[in-house]
């Protein structure tokens, strides 16, 4: 039972971590202390160990014991590799759903949508957020395939760092949930061409929020640098 018990606490720790991380209570850059964050979860280092090593196996942890540890950066070429695989990855879960998804499956993609369509309508962040991650999860779950979840588990930690950046923008999060409710309706009509037809137009076009908020970002240091260098206005654009 000990072991048992502990082994149930370094995964409380890693999901605690994960999801501040994912979140960006833990920014990018920020340094991760053993003993720092020992003190505030209120546990000990050996958990907290467990955690960061497993967090550094996913991507979203960089560094090494010499030099220390921090949360991986956020960057548009990062962005684009990960959306690249969500474009993949998603194109065969659905295909996959198309083929497999029971009625109960499509019964939680359908409550799922309107779950959505109710927080967009409501105008709550947090809502619209979870909603969105409900519909994908059962998305997954209707392709029925182990492997496949839990590859898109690993990709999505990293893709809903960058979805954080974006929640400001509610004309996506009803767009957003016209897309999911194309999806289902291709789904239940075992339409796996439309259906990956629409994936591949909804991961494109949360990318290009994406890249259209980092652009705004990377001209934004740009400028700032040119500011301090004696150029104000000048912004770089090689």
């Amino acid at each position: 039972m000990a072991a048992i018990s502990r082994s149930y606490l370094q995964d409380q720790v890693y999901e605690l971590a994960r999801k501040r991380i994912v979140s960006h209570i833990y920014p990018p850059g920020q340094r991760l202390s053993e003993a720092v964050l020992a003190k505030e979860l209120g546990v000990s280092r050996m958990p907290v160990r467990d955690a960061l090593r497993r967090l550094q196996l996913e991507g979203l942890v960089e560094g090494s014991s010499g030099r220390g540890l921090w949360v991986s950066s956020l960057s548009l070429a990062h962005a684009r590799d990960v959306y690249r695989l969500r474009d993949l990855l998603e194109t065969v879960a659905v295909e996959l759903a198309v083929e497999r998804a029971t009625p109960e499956d499509l019964a939680s993609l359908r409550r799922a949508v309107h779950t959505q369509e109710s927080a967009a309508a409501s105008g709550a962040l947090g809502k619209v957020v979870r909603a969105s991650m409900v519909f994908h999860n059962a998305l997954f779950e209707s392709a029925h395939s182990s492997i496949l979840s839990l590859v898109l588990e690993q990709v999505w930690a990293q893709a809903q760092r960058y979805r954080e950046l974006t929640l400001g923008k509610s004309e996506r999060h009803h767009q957003v949930t016209h897309e999911h409710a194309g999806l289902v309706d291709a789904i239940e009509a075992r339409d796996a061409q439309k259906a990956a037809k629409l994936i591949r137009s909804h991961v494109t076009s949360a990318l290009a929020v994406v890249t259209s908020h980092l652009e705004g970002e990377e001209a934004g240091v740009d400028l700032l640098v040119n500011e301090k260098r004696g150029r104000p206005g000048a912004v770089h654009t090689g």
